[in-house]
Parts: C-alpha cells; sequence; structure tokens
C-alpha cells in the first residue's frame, strides 16, 4: 500500500506530477478530490502523466491501446487505515490541456474535471448506461460549482456530445 503525505484531514489525497507540459496546481486538484471522496477513508493518489505514459497504463491494466483522459483504479483489497491507498486516479495533463485549448477553456477547469470524474468513479459512481452518466455528469457539475468553477463551459449539449472516454 503507498502511504501518503498530507496529514491535516482524515483522507488523504496525495497528488504526483510526472509530465511537464501541463501546469498543475497541486492545491486545486486535491481540493477537486476531496469534494467528490467526501467522508471515505483512506489515502486516496491522483496521478498527471503524458498521453505516452496513459497510453501505456491502459494497456497495461484495461487491455486498451489507446490513450484516454482519465482512469479510475479502486483500490479494496484489504480493510483500510488512514495511511493506506484506496484508490488512484490517472489523468492525461497533455489531453486536458489539448481539449482545454480546443474549447477556449481554462486548462485548471478541465483538469478540475478530470479529477472530480475520477474521483467520482473511486466513490462508487459509474457511468456506463445514460442514466448513470447522466446522474455522474449532475453531481460534477455541483462539485465543480462549489470549488467555483464556471461549469456551463465544462459540457457541450448532450445532443452533440460524444461518448466520453472517461473510464
Amino acid at each position: 500500500m503507498r502511504a501518503c503525505n498530507e496529514t491535516r484531514h482524515p483522507m488523504k489525497i496525495d497528488v504526483t506530477n510526472l509530465q511537464d507540459g501541463v501546469p498543475i496546481d497541486r492545491r486545486a486538484m486535491r481540493r477537486a478530490a476531496r469534494a467528490a471522496l467526501t467522508d471515505l477513508l483512506g489515502c486516496y493518489s491522483v496521478v498527471f502523466v503524458d498521453d505516452e505514459r496513459m497510453r501505456e497504463v491502459n494497456r497495461q491494466y484495461l487491455g486498451r491501446d489507446h490513450s484516454t483522459d482519465v482512469v479510475a483504479f479502486p483500490f479494496d483489497d484489504a480493510p483500510l487505515t488512514q495511511d493506506d491507498c484506496a484508490g488512484e486516479v490517472i489523468i492525461s495533463a497533455q489531453r486536458a490541456g489539448a481539449e482545454a485549448r480546443r474549447r477556449g477553456l481554462d486548462v485548471e477547469a478541465e483538469l478540475a474535471l478530470y479529477v472530480v470524474h475520477g474521483a467520482l468513479h473511486l466513490a462508487g459512481f459509474d457511468d456506463t448506461t445514460p442514466r448513470q452518466a447522466e446522474e455522474m455528469h449532475a453531481r460534477e457539475r455541483e462539485l465543480l460549482a462549489e470549488l467555483g468553477y464556471d461549469v456551463r463551459r465544462l459540457w457541450k449539449p448532450v445532443r452533440s456530445q460524444k461518448r466520453s472516454s472517461r473510464s
């Protein structure tokens, strides 16, 4: 199990940046993860990588030979203490940066969306059916609004939106 560095809260969020193409505000990303993981025990890891590393992770652990925006891995194989890693969210910062530029959005807001999306998967949300996806997206909008992001700009109208690759 992986131990986290943060000690002020019962739940710990470790933010690691393994890429250098997109600046990461660790404090903002920690706040986004914490908002989605409210009342859970353990340590959670959020890792920012580039597309090449994301493709490797996606291929190795999910059998998909392509990059994606975010993947979440719950670690529920043992009883948790405050210092045990309960799950990990891996995010392609490169993908978030490209998507933010393409849509004229703030990259931090796009990154926060990916963090919240992955963290909600760790909290038990799913988006495999249209109804589940709508419930999850509603919760994402609620949390991001509470964090101060302009959620009206983070989603395209449902009719024009392709199925998300977020896992």
